[in-house]
């Protein structure tokens, strides 16, 4: 906790240090929110039926897939797990994060976990707020679809984290993961509900992503909070979620065990 708390505080000074860079960020959340809303608005019109939701719950939707995908990678993609390892092992120096008391997995997941967590308190929440007021989007149904947002929302982080740092290990034995990782950015956009709802999907597809963990990461928390789906359907998400966390963050340390054993890194 005393890394995470680190990790955000450093991310106030970033932004305080850089202030036209932050309301820029802020500026951008706008945009795209409004951009996202547009766009099913055109859609929405050409056939209402085809979308299977009223036009407000899908504005929501839309607009708030792009607050969570701001707090998920709230800077630059180089801050993502597996693309931050590949750096540091192309580049040798792997080495300085290996010495430092935390392992690399708790190491990453404090610095990611800062950075996402500022990211929706003064990036997003601001956005947020002024969707609500001017551009349509709607509160959740009750306080309870509220928490349950919440909550889903950081088992969402915690699953993301764990699949892109189980992709970073992979930079271990490869190196050079830049192929595996735009066809991993485009099945995890696809496949995860952040463009498209699931439900869209032909239900051959749909089966398909109900048994892996993609689905838990946009779709569950965006579903509850526009209450598509009810209480009992929203507990049984949020144990799916938090066992999909679990066994993906146990995975990254058993990796991670075995990759320290075997480590190779170039330059230095």
């Amino acid at each position: 906790m005393k890394i995470f708390a680190k990790c955000l505080h450093t991310e106030r000074r970033s932004a305080g240090l850089y202030r036209t860079d932050f309301l820029l960020k802020v500026l951008y959340s706008m945009i795209a929110m409004y951009g996202v809303r547009s766009l099913w608005t055109a859609l929405y019109a050409q056939d209402p039926a085809i979308v299977g939701r009223p036009l407000p719950s899908m504005i929501t939707y839309a607009m708030l897939a792009v607050a969570l995908d701001i707090i998920f990678y709230p800077s630059a993609l180089s801050t993502a797990p597996q693309n931050y390892i590949s750096q540091q092992v192309r580049t040798g120096r792997i080495d300085t994060d290996l010495l430092r008391p935390v392992d690399l997995q708790q190491q990453l997941l404090a610095r990611n976990g800062g950075a996402a967590a500022f990211g929706a308190l003064w990036l997003v929440m601001p956005a947020w707020l002024l969707s609500v007021l001017f551009l349509g989007m709607e509160l959740p149904p009750s306080l309870f679809h509220g928490a349950a947002f919440l909550f889903s929302g950081v088992l969402s982080f915690l699953i993301l984290f764990s699949l892109n740092f189980l992709l970073g290990m992979v930079c271990f034995v490869t190196t050079e993961i830049r192929q595996i990782t735009m066809a991993y950015s485009g099945i995890l956009t696809i496949l995860s509900g952040k463009l498209i709802p699931n439900w869209l999907y032909p239900e051959w597809m749909q089966a398909l992503i109900n048994v892996l963990p993609f689905r838990c990461i946009f779709e569950t928390p965006l579903s509850i909070y526009i209450g598509a789906v009810g209480n009992y359907e929203i507990l049984c998400s949020l144990v799916l979620q938090a066992a999909w966390a679990g066994i993906l963050l146990l995975l990254g340390k058993i990796m991670w065990l075995g990759v320290h054993r075997r480590l190779a890194v170039q330059g230095g």
